[in-house]
């Protein structure tokens, strides 16, 4: 009876300590340059600033990668953000409705340009800023599309618009009333695999979802320090690239980073200061993570399992000798 007693005792702390190791638990967005139409297409985007009533100019660089002639029709497309890495969402549905942000009454009158074989031409365009423009920012999608010439008048437009394409994107801010808000909607760690570490697997990036709530563009800058107690173990700059990376006006776009040193077991401790625009404003945020390995969880567990095995048999002990002593007194 003695030792089924202290074998049940002994089932229970372990079923306990390996159900713990069992259960994960979780703590807590452009173009390039391609061929792939027949065209080569650089620079890939043009940022402008203009008052109303200006007009301003901007070109690209345009190749007939083929061996053949043709002709790049160009079309003119709004489009919006995926709100995750930034990659345009190109509308070329024309009967859809325009976003407030069109560039369409701003640039007319493209034309088609023939390319020969291997040649290259620049393009000028202008964008005419209408009088009575809002403060704020306007962008749209130019996109070339390639025709050879000998298919020219049996190619339906509609057909053109969806064959493969380049795109150069334009970007126009009109000063004025503009705000430029931006907020930080989740800073999380992430595993190779890009999604959401769990505390027994070690992170190695990190993910800083930003919102931009203002009318204007927003090219956010800042730091990510990781902390593990009072300790600094490892920073990283956001959006430290030569071209900065745009968040569009009310949208949202996420920044992810390599994230090093969490190596030792424990709780950490994420930190995010954000600026944007003439850096006068930093935003805060703040989160913690845990990274606790399997083979830490399984020595804690053994730890566990050895004092309530030990404390069980210097309770036996003692209530042993007090029952014999008892017994000796009866």
């Amino acid at each position: 009876m003695y030792f089924i007693k202290k074998l049940s005792i002994l089932s229970v702390v372990g079923l306990f300590a390996l159900s713990f190791i069992g259960v994960p638990y979780s703590f807590a967005q452009e173009t390039t340059e391609g061929g792939g139409s027949g065209l080569q297409l650089s620079p890939t985007r043009s940022e402008l600033s203009g008052h109303p009533g200006e007009s301003k100019k901007f070109s690209v660089s345009l190749k007939n990668v083929t061996q053949g002639e043709l002709n790049a029709q160009v079309f003119l497309n709004d489009f919006t953000s995926d709100n995750f890495s930034g990659t345009p969402q190109i509308i070329v549905d024309e009967k859809q409705e325009q976003t407030p942000y069109s560039l369409k009454k701003m640039i007319k009158d493209l034309e088609v340009v023939n390319l020969k074989a291997g040649e290259t031409k620049q393009i000028e365009h202008t964008v005419n800023i209408p009088a009575d423009a809002a403060p704020g920012a306007y962008f749209g999608a130019l996109r070339y599309s390639a025709v050879p010439v000998t298919n020219r008048a049996n190619t339906p437009e509609r057909q053109v618009s969806l064959t493969a394409s380049v795109a150069h994107l334009v970007f126009v801010e009109v000063p004025g009333d503009v705000v430029q808000q931006i907020k930080i909607e989740k800073l999380e760690v992430q595993n190779g695999e890009g999604k959401t570490a769990n505390v027994f697997t070690r992170p190695t990036k990190a993910s800083l979802t930003l919102k931009n709530l203002g009318n204007g563009f927003s090219k956010p800058f800042g730091k990510v320090t990781l902390e593990k107690g009072s300790k600094q173990v490892y920073s990283y700059d956001v959006n430290n690239v030569e071209t900065k990376a745009i968040v569009l006006p009310q949208s949202s776009r996420i920044f992810t980073d390599d994230l090093n040193n969490v190596s030792r077991p424990g709780k950490y401790k994420l930190t995010a200061g954000i600026a944007y625009g003439n850096g006068g404003e930093v935003v805060p945020f703040e989160t913690t993570f845990w990274y606790l390995p399997l083979w830490f969880v399984a020595l804690l567990a053994l730890i566990l399992i050895a004092v309530v095995t030990g404390a069980y048999f210097a309770y036996a002990k003692v209530s042993g000798k007090t029952f014999r002593k008892k017994s000796k007194k009866s």
